[in-house]
Formats: structure tokens, C-alpha cells, sequence
């Protein structure tokens, strides 16, 4: 069953020849990736990546004393606070993918908007854009306290 993306969030899809969807090799998949199912298959990985990362981030929190929860049909928590972070794609494919610096933005808003939150909900929301050269992955951190 597919989820629903929230208002204003619609996931760019990029041109199939993205350098930044390494990740739909198609040398040894069986079914193979092609032009039908590449989007499918984008899809899938997104949703799996914004799951790790919501993970990490719950477990992040915990160790500083906040409650974080994420619905269990994500995408319908209402937008009420974003952070959005955006990771040039470069030489090291891998770069645009790593979650420390969508990590430290999220903590570093969060904690200035309030020193003592003790409890959050949200969900991360990730896309991969066409840009020149390489590309780029935007994360939007979408919460409310």
C-alpha cells in the first residue's frame, strides 16, 4: 500500500541517469532495474533510508532525554516545524548520502527553539534532485512538540 505524502511534500523523482542513484545498480538484481521499475525502486530505497534515519535520530534524542516518536503512518503528521538540509552530490558518491550533517542541523534547531524539549514527534522526508553536476539529496525534518 502506498503512503500518502503530506501536502506540499511530493517527491522529486530524477532522470533514471542521476550518478547519485548508485544505488539502483542494475548489474545483479534480478528482477533487473530498467526505465519501468526504476522508479519504483527509487522509491522503495527513499522510504527505507528516511526509516535508518528516523531510527538514529529516536535513538539520538533518547540519549539526550527526549521522548521522539514517529506515527505509525509517518506522513500524516502534520507539518508544523521543518529543517530542511540539502547534501551536494560529489566525487565520493556516498558524501551526499551520510546523515551527520542533517544530524547537526536537526539538533542544533531544535535546540535552540527550546533548551528542555521533552517530547517531539516527526518524520524525515528524503528526495533526490538533478543538479548539476552530480546532484544533490534534500532532507526535510518535518516535527512539532
Amino acid at each position: 500500500m502506498k503512503k500518502e505524502i503530506p501536502v506540499g511534500m511530493v517527491r522529486n523523482i530524477p532522470k533514471m541517469n542521476n550518478s547519485l542513484l548508485f544505488f539502483l545498480d542494475t548489474r545483479n538484481k534480478k528482477p533487473k532495474v530498467n526505465e519501468d521499475n526504476y522508479i519504483e525502486e527509487y522509491e522503495k530505497y527513499m522510504i527505507h533510508r528516511e526509516l535508518s534515519i528516523e531510527k538514529w535520530l529516536i535513538d539520538t534524542f533518547s540519549h539526550l532525554g527526549i521522548n521522539a516518536s514517529i506515527k505509525s503512518d509517518r506522513y500524516s503528521l502534520p507539518i508544523k516545524y521543518q529543517v530542511k538540509v540539502t547534501q551536494q552530490g560529489e566525487s565520493y558518491l556516498n558524501g551526499a548520502f551520510e546523515t551527520y550533517q542533517l544530524f547537526r542541523k536537526v539538533l542544533q534547531t531544535i535546540l535552540n527553539e527550546d533548551p528542555f524539549p521533552w517530547k517531539l514527534r516527526f518524520y524525515v522526508f528524503a528526495e533526490v534532485e538533478d543538479s548539476f553536476p552530480m546532484g544533490r539529496v534534500n532532507y526535510y525534518f518535518n516535527y512539532h512538540y
